[in-house]
């Protein structure tokens, strides 16, 4: 059993019978009253997302986990598919990946994260690099200030990058917030 000042970023645990990832946590001590620890917590079940407030010193179960790597084959409307290091494919329920989806592209390596050796989440790079599929011309006149225009990447996903990218050009997406963030030296 831990405590609430146990708690680390990642960590899972078990809470009203269901696995809980912590994504962020922050201790608060009032000027009357007993601490608590304010936490932001995942569903490993249903992906969804909740901000709940435990006592401190409050106990819980810590589920084992492990962490591995696979390479995204394919997804489609109920789940996405995955293959390990032996081939093997197996598949997480497409509302646990949510929007990280939308930056997957073919034999991507991702993060797997198993609870009791049963797959319930990934995690994707911060940076990956793209190859911009499709990109509309730049419009004589339309580059003052920060212009973007509207480009297609390899992987389908449809983006804003500056007016100077091009078909064939490799750029950088920030998966977090879904930006361009920069494009790679042409060879």
């Amino acid at each position: 059993m831990i405590s609430t000042a146990d708690f680390e970023k990642g960590m899972v645990i078990k809470y009203d019978g269901q696995p809980w990832e912590i994504k962020n946590f922050s201790f608060y001590k009032p000027g009357k009253g007993g601490a608590f620890m304010q936490t932001k917590m995942q569903n490993l079940n249903t992906g969804a997302t909740i901000e709940k407030s435990f006592k401190s010193q409050e106990k819980f179960e810590e589920l084992d986990t492990e962490r591995g790597v696979a390479k995204y084959v394919y997804h489609n409307d109920k789940e996405v598919i995955f293959s390990n290091k032996d081939n093997s494919r197996f598949s997480l329920d497409f509302k646990l990946i949510g929007d990280q989806v939308k930056f997957l592209k073919s034999n991507m390596e991702v993060g797997i994260l198993f609870v009791e050796d049963k797959p319930v989440s990934i995690t994707i790079p911060v940076k990956i690099e793209y190859v911009v599929k499709t990109s509309p011309p730049a419009i004589k006149g339309n580059s003052i200030g920060s212009a973007t225009k509207g480009v297609i990447l390899d992987n389908g996903l449809e983006m804003q990058a500056p007016m100077f990218i091009e078909t064939g050009d490799i750029i950088v997406v920030n998966t977090e917030r879904g930006e361009y963030v920069e494009r790679k030296n042409k060879n």
